[in-house]
């Protein structure tokens, strides 16, 4: 008996040391992605609906048709001098349409902007992906935050819907620069209309549950889930800016961008990140990163710059 629990225990011993060995063709742990091993030729290509796309032939795409509109001279430089608009604003509805409802409506409502610019002296116009906007009313009104729009050297903005389309960005309707937003038109045709996402009527109450449709680093029409987790206010010397925070994720590339509640209805537009380390000497040094805070700007002020 005893003899036969130690044989036991011995095949039981080797067993483990079997399963922990490295076996070829079998994975201990998630696949990860097979790393590029040489650059594929891209073609710009349009976003489909509900088809996989590829980032960088969506870039190329934009580029290619705004570069289309600036020969035409249909992309001017901004000006920021309006503070108001005159806009009627459809009211948000009252059901809860479910999460991937409220998702399609965001991304068909969603832009994408790209920023034609040129650099000191230089006479060559570059172009870059900036950030993201969404679409207030079908006559192709559209937010984003000022920091987006006003960049030092910016010849004119494009964006392009998620259908593919691509337009012009018209004018400046209106800006706040303390609150970090402007009003954008869009340079459509007089029987167009696009897809809109309504503003919340209310401030979003702490623990409320969002989503973010945004283009995080060039990541085209993501979405990202969360809570709202505080409202803060930032005393600065130009004016109080007033913050939502919130624990869904974004990043560089998602500015100008919408946060949704239940309703589908905007209560926020994505502006920046804090980092929180350890050790931060408020210069150079940064060690030991702990968390990252998420703040976006309330969607009701952007009621204020809107009149009847």
């Amino acid at each position: 008996m005893k003899k036969t629990v130690s044989l036991m225990a011995l095949a039981a011993f080797f067993a483990v040391l079997a399963w922990g060995a490295e076996t070829p063709g079998v994975s201990k742990g998630p696949d990860k992605p097979k790393p590029r091993t040489k650059e594929v030729a891209l073609t710009a290509r349009a976003p489909v609906a509900r088809e996989p796309f590829d980032d960088r032939e969506i870039e190329l795409y934009i580029e290619a048709e705004g570069r289309k509109l600036l020969a035409a001279e249909r992309i001017k430089k901004l000006t920021f001098d309006r503070r108001l608009t005159s806009l009627q604003l459809t009211p948000p509805a009252a059901e809860k349409p479910g999460w991937p409802e409220i998702s399609a409506r965001a991304e068909a409502a969603t832009l994408v902007l790209g920023e034609f610019y040129r650099e000191g002296k230089s006479k060559q116009t570059q172009f870059s992906v900036a950030a993201g906007a969404f679409v207030i009313a079908e006559t192709g009104v559209c937010v984003t935050c000022h920091h987006v729009a006003k960049e030092r050297g910016s010849r004119g903005l494009v964006a392009m819907t998620r259908d593919g389309r691509v337009f012009a960005v018209r004018e400046v309707l209106a800006a706040d620069l303390v609150n970090d937003l402007v009003l954008l038109q869009l340079d459509l045709p007089a029987d167009l209309k696009l897809p809109t996402i309504p503003l919340a009527l209310a401030p979003a109450p702490v623990g409320s549950p969002i989503v973010v449709m945004s283009h995080p680093d060039d990541r085209f029409y993501m979405l990202t889930t969360g809570t709202v987790a505080r409202h803060t206010v930032w005393r600065e010397t130009a004016g109080d800016q007033v913050f939502m925070t919130i624990t869904a994720d974004f990043a560089k590339g998602s500015s100008g961008c919408p946060v949704l509640d239940e309703r589908g209805a905007v209560v926020g537009i994505v502006n920046n990140t804090e980092s929180i380390y350890y050790d931060d000497d408020g210069k150079k040094k940064q060690t030991d990163l702990q968390m990252v805070v998420k703040n976006a700007t309330p969607s009701w002020i952007v009621r204020k710059m809107v009149t009847p």
